[in-house]
């Protein structure tokens, strides 16, 4: 391969990273290199973001590709090691495993329910209610053996459904591959300053059978992340060390040239021993004790993940058929110290304890089915589907205590059991009318109902019992796009979309003399209605692209937590006006060197005044920058006969706010401004590829994410910092 092509191809990711699209489509872990010189290799990345195979410079919307091949040259092993590196996207967190990615500054927070959907191929993951912690246990999968992670801005609500109001972020796999045998190992080590040392496994194997007609892929990792946030109640070092590993296997079936059937199974476990936030004065801003420390007992993390699918292609000619078949489990175990909260607090009352632990085990099984038919008539593509999902979820909620002596409290504070369930059906489809050569003009809607019961058997001096509710929707989010193409390599585009969150029952109690409840009973859906104009071009031999939208957001009924009559329940307050544009330039001025930058920026306000939320009109939303910035460059050289390259990024992030400057439970707190640096060097050598890479160059403390809850009752403020500066190695081996 050339030093044009592959340095063209690391690009991707690491610039695409940040959000590029004209770009060559990375190799697959197994795939065969291109033959030198071959210019046709400068082709666009083809992407599912539509539910149709195309062009991601051609797809009238804002998206992001991030290929495998550049998550491997960062060193990226989870969503926390490229979630800054993409525009519009923001990410809270508490340790892998444990976090909430939002999109374009849809976000009041803490969130209610997530307002991302989160796909592994096209299996939508996770719970869609609020009922779950869906929204805080965003799916953090082991990055090995992607084709790339897709990231859809805007919101998807008519092709993907409930909760994808601010975007989607898909991962995708790599397919099997019944042409050849083929597969690839890979070992790392990482050391993380002020912590541990690191290092991940993992190995791929694609075997055909059946002649031409069938292939099995098969693969595994595991990786230690290095922690470095140290306990100093229990003297624990290094207590956000984490272990992810799993594996999936995946069979694909090409029985005839009509029909093709996919079968995979995945499943992955991430085990944590504590939290990755750090303890500081609310005041002053300052650490408690060191920078990477904190004073908590034991907060360990547990998660386990299942996942299998079966998807069914048939082309009758005129139109296609899609079947996709799923069966999820997700389990999660974890642990919150609550003492700075809950001992003054309750102290209050006249008990007297020494600590107060939140043990939660959240569990949910998903079923989901969705049947899609494509076509084309004349000027006309189209797509129908119906789509179908069952979610039985179950929260365990238990508050032990110890008294000042360490001696487990006498007294049951809250044992709670919280059984959900969730069903939804739904119709959608889609329409593009190729008006001309030039001109297409595309409009969608889907047609959703659900039913949900949630109940609440609890029992402690924190709570009682409660009787089970129910609620139903109906909820129709619509689509229209016009897309003009200026030339062969540009096009601009006019794109309208809506998306929703599900309301659902508040679990309440009746009043003893009137029967009615005490509060509402039910919460609506919240939704916003996006109107976005984008310009996406490149050379016809890919040295140079642009990808620029501008984009408002009109988000009403906001889902919040609020007290009602005294009771706590999800209810729909206030309205929010987001503004903003992203710019992504792309340039390889030489055969050998390719820049990148990437901008965006942000203006996400409350609309109305919200007492609930502690805010006033005008107000920033939370965790959302004004802006991002980030350039990358990479080079390619020749080192001793071998290819070669070096490169670097550097990333800037605007300050941002955790709260609303009146909020009586989260007072407020401002994340500050940071900016990184990261380096990386490559080499291919007899078939193995040397990648060393450094993160966070010059050791920056950058605050991700703040907690302050703890604050209103004297305790500090939780903060989860940027990784230090970690310095890494990888070598990968093809065959």
């Amino acid at each position: 391969m050339t030093n044009a092509c592959r340095i063209h191809r690391t690009r991707i990711g690491l610039a695409t990273l940040m959000a590029s699209t004209a770009l060559c489509a990375a190799p697959a872990l197994a795939q065969s290199a291109p033959p030198p010189d071959d210019v046709s290799v400068l082709g666009d990345i083809i992407v599912t973001a539509q539910k149709r195979e195309e062009r991601a410079s051609e797809t009238p919307l804002s998206l992001s590709v991030l290929t495998g091949e550049a998550l491997q040259a960062t060193g990226a092993t989870q969503l926390a090691d490229f979630a800054a590196t993409v525009p519009g996207l923001s990410f809270t967190t508490n340790g892998v495993g444990q976090g909430q990615i939002n999109l374009r500054g849809v976000t009041t927070g803490l969130n209610v329910g997530s307002t991302v959907g989160i796909y592994v191929d096209e299996v939508p993951y996770g719970s869609s209610t609020s009922f779950a912690g869906a929204a805080q246990l965003a799916l953090d999968v082991g990055l090995f053996d992607l084709d790339r992670v897709e990231v859809l801005r805007g919101p998807q609500g008519t092709l993907y459904g409930a909760s994808t109001m601010g975007g989607l972020l898909k991962y995708v796999t790599q397919r099997p591959d019944p042409s050849r045998f083929s597969g690839g190992l890979r070992g790392g080590v990482s050391t993380t300053a002020h912590g541990g040392i690191g290092y991940d496994l993992a190995g791929a194997v694609n075997t055909p059978f059946a002649g031409d007609m069938a292939a099995l892929r098969l693969n595994g990792f595991y990786t230690r992340d290095g922690g470095f946030v140290d306990n100093r109640q229990t003297g624990e070092e290094d207590v956000n060390q984490s272990d992810v590993y799993g594996g999936r296997a995946d069979v694909v079936f090409n029985p005839t040239d009509a029909l093709s059937i996919r079968l995979t199974g995945f499943a992955q476990e991430i085990r944590r021993d504590g939290s990755g936030s750090v303890d500081f004065v609310g005041a002053t801003n300052e650490p408690v004790d060191g920078e990477y420390d904190q004073r908590r007992f034991a907060e360990p993390f547990d998660q386990s993940f299942r996942l299998a699918s079966a998807v069914v292609d048939y082309d009758f000619g005129p139109m296609q058929l899609t079947s996709v078949t799923s069966y999820q489990t997700s389990d999660a175990d974890y642990v919150t110290d609550v003492s700075a909260l809950y001992v003054p607090l309750l102290g209050g009352f006249g008990l007297s304890l020494g600590s107060t632990l939140l043990v939660k085990a959240v569990e949910t099984e998903k079923f989901t089915q969705e049947a899609r038919l494509a076509g084309s008539v004349g000027a006309f593509d189209w797509i129908v589907g119906g789509f179908y999902t069952r979610e039985d979820s179950f929260q365990l909620q238990t508050l032990p205590a110890t008294d000042p002596t360490g001696a487990p409290f006498p007294l049951n504070l809250l044992t709670a059991e919280l059984p959900s369930l969730y069903e939804e059906v739904a119709a959608f489809g889609t329409v593009t009318w190729h008006v001309t050569d030039r001109l297409d003009l595309s409009g969608g809607l889907r047609y959703a109902t659900n039913d949900q019961t949630y109940e609440q058997n609890a029992s402690g001096l924190l709570g009682g019992p409660a009787p089970k509710r129910s609620s139903d929707e109906t909820v129709t989010t619509y689509l229209a796009n016009a897309r003009y193409r200026l030339t062969d390599r540009s096009i601009a585009y006019l794109r309208y979309a809506t998306g929703y969150r599900p309301g659902g029952p508040n679990m309440v109690l009746n009043d003893p003399v009137t029967g009615d409840p005490l509060a509402p009973p039910t919460f609506a859906a919240d939704s916003l209605d996006s109107y976005e104009a984008g310009y996406k071009a490149s050379t016809a031999d890919g040295r140079f692209s642009i990808d620029a939208g501008v984009y408002y957001i009109d988000w009403q009924d906001l889902q919040i937590v609020a007290l009602r009559n005294g009771v706590g329940v999800v209810a729909n307050a206030s309205s929010a006006a987001i503004k903003g544009a992203e710019l992504t330039i792309t340039t390889r001025p030489t055969a050998a060197l390719s820049l990148v930058a990437a901008v965006s920026l942000l203006d996400a306000q409350l609309d109305a005044d919200s007492p609930d939320l502690g805010g006033l009109k005008g107000d920033s939303l939370p965790d959302s920058p004004d802006l991002t910035l980030a350039v990358s460059a990479d080079y390619g050289f020749t080192l001793g006969g071998y290819d070669a390259d070096l490169g670097g990024t550097v990333r800037y992030v605007d300050d941002r706010v955790s709260s609303f400057d009146m909020s009586a439970g989260t007072p407020q707190h401002t994340l500050p401004d940071y900016t990184t640096v990261d380096l990386r060097a490559g080499i291919d050598f007899s078939g193995f590829r040397a990648q060393l890479y450094v993160r966070n160059l010059f050791d920056t403390f950058g605050e991700l994410s703040a907690q302050t809850s703890f604050s209103v009752a004297g305790g500090p403020i939780q903060i989860t910092p940027l990784r230090p500066r970690t310095v890494g190695l990888t070598v990968t081996k093809r065959f």
